[in-house]
């Protein structure tokens, strides 16, 4: 009977690591892939001269201009945008980086945008695709809450949980009436 309880417990213990399987990763990763408020579309262009790199945010393009090479904010340029159709001149904000206002809002899709920089002797042309989609895109949502949490398995492993102490209970039971009965 021993050997019966070892048995259930080791199917148990097999069990619990196949449901957890891979991938189980107790939530931390999901904390960290997934902010509080959804991510802005993102665009990034560099050549050999600049590295621009911009977040669409409300009414407009924040952007940041850095020299390629050094990696230090280009704060003096002259910066222009087309994007569907606009052309927007960039301008410089105190923090260094520069703001392109958008005459009407993007509607979801890819664009292309070309930028023309311009920063004293230097110039360059940037080309970049910005891809604006919907906040429920960005972040699906899981279709159930079990298995949004991670917590899916967990009916299964309670299930054994309880076969296994009541197989521990019924074996301890039948060994102890066995051993009043020899005595």
């Amino acid at each position: 009977m021993r050997k019966l309880l070892a048995g259930c417990v080791c199917s148990l213990l097999f069990a619990c690591a196949a449901i957890a399987g891979d991938g189980h990763d107790h939530g931390e990763e999901k904390a960290a892939a997934a902010p509080d408020s959804p991510a802005a579309p993102r665009l990034v262009m560099e050549s050999t001269q600049f590295e621009l790199v911009g977040t669409l945010e409300g009414d407009g393009l924040h952007l940041y201009l850095d020299d390629h090479a050094s990696n230090a904010p280009v704060t003096d340029a002259s910066v222009e945008l087309e994007i569907a159709g606009q052309r927007i001149k960039a301008a410089a904000e105190a923090d260094g980086s520069y703001h392109a206002a958008l005459a009407q809002p993007l509607p979801e899709g890819e664009y292309a945008v070309m930028a023309t920089i311009l920063a004293g002797e230097t110039s360059d042309l940037l080309t970049g695709d910005l891809d604006v989609h919907a906040a429920e895109a960005m972040h699906a949502e899981p279709a159930t809450a079990a298995s949004a949490s991670g917590w899916g398995f967990l009916p299964w492993v309670l299930g054994l949980v309880v076969i296994a102490l009541a197989l521990a209970v019924f074996t301890l039971r039948r060994d102890r009436h066995q051993r009043r009965v020899q005595a």
